[in-house]
């Protein structure tokens, strides 16, 4: 036997070892990308669940800043902003496999209507702050051409992560 026939594979042979390196292929590519996709998802509950927190902290000091006269005006306000609000991940960048950060935006009402908003209310009388609605007014305030009163997309924050020991921390 010569070596050129020591090193022929009989075309069966080789389309199962085609086959079978395919397949393995495939199921490598496939852990990688579950790897990924399942990062991606921690980090974006990761950075919503902090985002979310920093917006009901920024809308709370908002209304603490100009509502004191009335608990209910200051709740009043909270909840209305909160429910007209969306908070949302604009974008997750790996930088290795160890770094990562999430671009997060917040869909609400501009800061200038906000502070419209807040300018009225705070005039409101406290003995009639349970009449006064943020929606009505909201409404009032763009039928005169005051402002716009359409929610926007603005930039929430950028959270940093790093990755310890299989776990997503903010650094």
């Amino acid at each position: 036997m010569s070596w050129p026939g020591l090193f022929k594979f009989k075309p069966v042979y080789k389309l199962e070892l085609m086959k079978k390196t395919l397949l393995v292929l495939l199921l490598l590519s496939f852990q990688i990308l579950t790897a990924c996709t399942s990062d991606e998802k921690v980090l974006k509950t990761k950075a919503l669940e902090l985002a979310e927190k920093k917006f009901s902290e920024q809308i709370k000091q908002e209304a603490d800043d100009s509502l004191s006269q009335s608990p209910w005006l200051h709740q009043a306000y909270t909840q209305f902003i909160q429910d007209n609000s969306k908070v949302s991940v604009e974008e997750v960048k790996f930088q290795g496999e160890t770094l990562a950060t999430v671009s997060v935006v917040v869909e609400t009402y501009p800061m200038k209507l906000r502070r419209t908003l807040l300018g009225i209310a705070s005039r409101v009388d406290s003995s009639k702050s349970r009449r006064f609605n943020f929606s009505e007014a909201r409404g009032l305030i763009v039928q005169q051409g005051m402002e716009k009163g359409e929610v926007e997309s603005q930039p929430l924050g950028v959270f940093k992560f790093h990755k310890s020991d299989k776990n997503w921390i903010l650094d």
